[in-house]
């Protein structure tokens, strides 16, 4: 959005975290809840919202500027849908409140998860480096399938987003449970990639899982399925495989808490934040 306000920036940014805490949490509308305070702030997020939208869509109208940002904002503004109808500002709102949400926190968390799984597991991790460097590929732009199978194998283990909220739109019966039309549910991504059926040795990393046809269809979902799959999908996995390649191409590092607990409110975060100890890799070469 081009925010240059330090204040207004900050004001969103302490709203954006009370409302992630309430993302995921029991809709009990009434003060001191997560629920209470996340809706709280959602309101305030959305009046905040209003304004940079009117602000904007004034300043194109009176053309400001010669070259209105070319950011998500103005995009949403300028150019209509299919049928040449524009957004409302309720739909401007909507659609830049979600992309914060699914753009923020989620490639952090990706970060974060990616130092502890290959620390974890040293022998992939080893692999990775050795790989790298008797092939002098940058593997970032290679995107060689055994590089992708370890960003595959990252995200199957732990995702930034475990699941979501949808509505049942006709009756049906699932593992003799009649789930009615209207029921709102909560699609669990882990109990899927965890599945050893599916999955065999799930809590194993094992980039062998990708080879070949890979595993069976519908089974692997980090990113949703269907129409609304995530649109940032391929980003993200160049995010992951850019940041692993320019990390273990210049070192190497141990978690100074191995066995940190990771707690889920609502995306998996290490409690302690997983402080590192890195060793720059000539140093070890």
């Amino acid at each position: 959005m081009n925010l240059e306000d330090s204040n207004r920036i900050s004001k969103l940014f302490n709203l954006f975290n009370i409302f992630l805490k309430g993302v995921i949490s029991i809709a009990l509308n009434f003060p001191e809840t997560k629920f209470y305070y996340a809706k709280r702030a959602t309101k305030t997020i959305r009046e905040e919202l209003v304004l940079i939208v009117k602000e904007r869509r004034e300043a194109i109208e009176q053309k400001l500027s010669d070259s209105p940002p070319q950011d998500l904002l103005s995009h949403l503004l300028l150019f209509p849908d299919e049928n040449g109808k524009f957004m409302s500002e309720l739909e401007v709102d909507d659609n830049i409140l979600i992309m914060i949400f699914a753009g923020d926190d989620t490639t952090t968390v990706n970060f974060n998860i990616s130092d502890k799984v290959f620390t974890n597991n040293k022998k992939v991790g080893n692999i990775f480096w050795l790989k790298m460097i008797t092939e002098q590929k940058d593997i970032a732009l290679s995107g060689g399938r055994e590089y992708l199978n370890v960003v595959y194998e990252v995200l199957r283990l732990t995702l930034p987003i475990i699941g979501s909220w949808k509505e049942v739109l006709e009756d049906f019966n699932y593992q003799g449970y009649s789930i009615p039309k209207g029921w709102k549910i909560y699609w669990n991504v882990p109990a899927t990639h965890m599945d050893p059926k599916v999955f065999p040795d799930a809590k194993n990393f094992d980039t062998s899982r990708f080879e070949g046809a890979g595993p069976i269809p519908f089974s692997y979902i980090p990113f949703g399925g269907g129409p609304r799959m995530c649109l940032g999908k391929e980003f993200a996995r160049l995010e992951i495989l850019v940041f692993i390649h320019d990390v273990v191409k210049d070192f190497r590092w141990k978690l100074l808490i191995p066995n940190e607990k990771i707690e889920y409110d609502p995306m998996p975060t290490p409690i302690e934040g997983i402080p590192i100890l890195l060793q720059p890799s000539e140093d070890i070469t």
